[in-house]
């Protein structure tokens, strides 16, 4: 199995910052075998690497830093490089935040599939779990156990008529990613809103790009749900953005978390890159 990029440059507009609010659009550029997904802001003339290294804690958004500079909200591209198995990527953007698009991944799946992948020379590697891990942070738990493939276990937990307490299982697959996963939207609580402005936050949110849990246990916006386990369902289109961070390879593993987010996923990560090197192993896949 070959590494992959897309077939040639492409340009995307029309895009907000959820928190930000500006305006801005991306170019994607095919890369080399063994290139890896690298942003170019453009503005400050700074490339940014998209692996753990350039990360930085965040509760609201995955953030890579890189001389000072920093990117905001690359979790929902990151996911649909990991989801279609693009491995090599240029992306050049003149602004510090990635858009939001419609709050899921879609808008990247359908312009990458548009385009058409090409496959490189390089051999595509993972990361292999060999041995069982645990991280945990108060209510938070994140867990891996060895698989030759990559399953997904991901437990929520609102106070919320709609949601409770639900578990999803997903097999990481494309073929599986494509039709569970990548279209499933952003979601917050309607009572955090006015916090959140209020921190000059969300400038670009609204009910087109986010389902909205609203306070008296229902969905503000239920027009814009695909299924009614959406929240959990983005919770994993996260995890599989923020996991792509282990130097972009796919990490082959079964993994169980119960309400991580973006904070807790960047530290698990640290934890087993840096903390548990017996535990892994670098593998190429046939």
């Amino acid at each position: 199995m070959n590494q992959m990029t897309i077939k040639e440059s492409c340009l995307l507009s029309g895009g907000q910052g959820l928190h930000s609010g500006l305006k801005t659009q991306l170019a994607f550029h095919p890369a080399p075998a063994d290139h890896g997904i690298i942003f170019y802001r453009r503005d400050q003339n700074v490339k940014i690497p998209a692996t753990w290294q350039y990360a930085r804690s965040s509760p609201l958004c995955t953030t890579l830093e890189e001389a000072g500079v920093k990117l905001n909200t690359v979790e929902h591209l990151l996911s649909v490089c990991s989801g279609m198995g693009i491995d090599n990527l240029l992306i050049e953007l003149a602004a510090d935040e990635v858009p939001i698009y419609d709050g899921s991944g879609w808008v990247f799946y359908e312009k990458f599939s548009q385009v058409g992948l090409a496959e490189l020379e390089g051999a595509k590697k993972a990361l292999r779990v060999l041995k069982p891990i645990q991280w945990s942070q108060g209510e938070i738990q994140i867990a891996a156990t060895p698989s030759e493939e990559t399953n997904f276990t991901f437990s929520i937990d609102f106070e919320h008529d709609q949601i409770g307490r639900q578990e999803f299982q997903f097999h990481f697959t494309p073929a599986n990613y494509a039709e569970q996963i990548v279209r499933a939207k952003t979601f917050c609580r309607e009572e955090d809103i006015p916090k959140m402005r209020a921190a000059c936050l969300i400038k670009g949110g609204s009910e087109k790009n986010a389902i909205i849990l609203g306070k008296q246990g229902g969905f503000q916006n239920i027009e814009n749900l695909t299924w009614l386990n959406e929240p959990n369902l983005h919770k994993i289109l996260d995890q599989i953005g923020d996991f792509f961070l282990a130097d972009n390879l796919r990490i082959l593993g079964n993994f169980f978390s119960h309400r991580s987010g973006h904070a807790s996923h960047l530290a698990f990560l640290k934890y087993l890159l840096q903390e548990r090197t017996d535990a892994w192993e670098i593998v190429t896949l046939n």
